[in-house]
């Protein structure tokens, strides 16, 4: 199942001191395959994951309980199954 999450930062002030930690677990869940690519917006806060998992709420469940910037309710993301054309 592939998955695009669009997500949402609700605090840029107070990210500092949780970067280190969100990428350290960004390249672990990129390692396991469920994090395809990941993507910053060109203009203001927020980002884009392409997500691979066995289906829409277990690729969910797995990115809001492992991400730090969700963990911390810094960010939100929101999910798509989406298919090839």
């Amino acid at each position: 199942m592939i998955v695009i999450a669009k997500g949402s930062i609700s605090r840029p002030d107070a990210l500092a001191p949780h970067l280190d930690d969100e990428m350290r677990v960004m390249r672990d869940l990129k390692a396991e395959g469920l994090i395809k690519s990941a993507y910053r917006r060109a203009a203001g806060p927020g980002f884009y994951f392409l997500l691979e998992g066995p289906s829409i709420d277990a690729v969910r469940e797995h990115i809001d309980a492992n991400l730090p910037f969700v963990i911390e309710n810094l960010a939100t993301l929101e999910y798509d199954e989406i298919y090839e054309i």
